[in-house]
């Protein structure tokens, strides 16, 4: 067979012939499952990044709300600070200067696996602010605004009669009968396994803790913070401190001042008792009974020890005590002490007779307030927002009484009337939300552009 003959009977054969097709279909198969599989993949890591993405843009408006949130608790918790001389203030009260009507940013705050800044705006006067927060997780920033607006605070007493700002200690068998209130923490210590009971609702400061009352009272959580006592501007010369001299001219309307003898009871007045001029403090020694019968008094000191003040019925009695500083004294001096079978009463507080008056006790400074009474029944108003209150002794307390701090001890019992007149005190003007929204893009300036 000659040679074409030879190629073009190979070349039939090899068309009518199968052979060698498994390797180009196995080819074209395996080319098209990588092709199936790769794009698996890529929608797989398409969704994952859609999915971290949507997580941390869900972080990034959580942190910007939560940014929001703080800068709200810290104006309210410095707005007193803030005037035309100092329109800002910092996280922990610093005065700050404004730029172009804002304050300065904020450091970066973690919170959770995110963070936040926030900027606020300027005081101006009108009771308006403006807080944009940005927070950001990861690589996604989301930035809100929200509008905060004052309004008038309620009756210092509204809410509870007895109040510690800072922090609260009820040692031992303390029996709170009112509601109670602190920015801080309450805390219970027993002793010889004894704890307080508290029969009224309890408040405690944002993150503190407290117990939870007895008697169906409720918690709750919130700060309110004692605004500064005022007294009437000429107190220092107009007041009622003659009526406790022993060289007061006006004799009709001098406060009476006795004390039991064996079974007699005598007028006795010295160079210190009832007043000592020189200290300028009320004292009222063993079985002694001041009955004070003026209006407002101007004193450094209130010490009464196994003796009564009483407020005459009719009267509308007022005791300011001077700071420390004015009084010679160093911060934190003991300035009211009731101790011993000591009492303050009011013949004006009679229920059954519809007459509810009790004095007021003013306390102007840093100072320590001391209720130790052991009888009796005591009925009066004390505010002292700079001053330690300690309370102990066995007698029983009516009335309202608020300090910076508050540490009861023993077993004294703690009651209010709802009857018993409020003093003119109100809590500091404070700020709500009025506004919230989302705003678009990265500002630079104004911080609120494009909200």
């Amino acid at each position: 067979m000659s040679i074409v003959g030879t190629i073009c009977a190979r070349a039939s054969l090899l068309v009518r012939s199968e052979r060698g097709m498994a390797l180009p279909t196995a080819l074209f198969a395996m080319i098209a499952s990588l092709a199936l599989a790769s794009a698996a993949i890529l929608s797989s890591v398409d969704v994952q990044q859609g999915t971290a993405r949507d997580h941390d843009s869900k972080e990034a408006i959580a942190a910007a709300d939560a940014g929001a949130s703080v800068a709200l608790l810290r104006l309210n918790r410095f707005q007193s600070s803030l005037s035309a001389t100092y329109p800002c203030v910092g996280p922990a009260g610093e005065a700050q200067a404004a730029s172009a009507g804002w304050c300065p940013g904020t450091a970066s705050e973690s919170v959770g696996g995110a963070s936040f800044t926030y900027r606020v705006s300027a005081y101006d006067g009108t009771g308006i602010y403006s807080v944009v927060a940005t927070g950001t997780s990861d690589t996604v920033s989301r930035r809100v605004e929200v509008g905060l607006v004052s309004y008038s605070g309620k009756n210092v007493f509204a809410d509870e009669k007895l109040i510690g700002q800072s922090d609260v200690v009820l040692k031992g068998s303390v029996n709170i009968r009112t509601d109670i209130g602190t920015n801080g923490n309450i805390e219970l210590v027993n002793e010889n396994g004894k704890n307080a009971i508290i029969c009224g609702n309890v408040r405690h400061g944002v993150g503190g803790e407290a117990p939870t009352p007895d008697c169906s009272g409720e918690k709750s959580e919130g700060e309110k913070n004692l605004p500064e006592v005022t007294p009437p501007e000429n107190i220092a010369t107009v007041n009622s401190n003659c009526r406790l001299a022993v060289t007061c001219t006006i004799k009709s309307e001098v406060d009476t001042y006795s004390k039991e003898t064996g079974k007699k009871t005598k007028e006795v007045r010295t160079a210190t008792e009832p007043w000592n001029a020189t200290k300028r403090t009320i004292n009222v020694g063993g079985n002694a009974k001041l009955t004070l019968g003026g209006a407002d008094y101007f004193v450094c000191g209130l010490f009464v020890q196994n003796g009564e003040v009483i407020m005459a019925a009719g009267a509308a009695v007022r005791i300011f005590v001077d700071t420390p500083a004015n009084c010679g004294l160093s911060a934190g001096a003991t300035q009211v002490e009731i101790t011993g079978n000591a009492n303050i009463v009011s013949t004006g507080y009679n229920p059954s007779q519809g007459t509810f008056e009790v004095p007021g006790i003013y306390v102007l400074g840093e100072a320590t307030v001391k209720l130790n009474g052991n009888s009796g029944t005591n009925e009066l108003m004390l505010y002292a927002p700079h001053s330690a209150l300690e309370m102990g002794g066995s007698a029983t307390w009516k009335g309202m009484m608020a300090g910076k701090s508050l540490y009861v001890h023993g077993n004294p019992t703690i009651e209010s009337d709802p009857n018993i007149k409020e003093p003119d005190i109100t809590l500091a003007t404070l700020l709500q939300r009025t506004r919230y929204v989302e705003c678009t893009g990265v500002a630079v300036s104004p911080p609120d552009a494009s909200c």
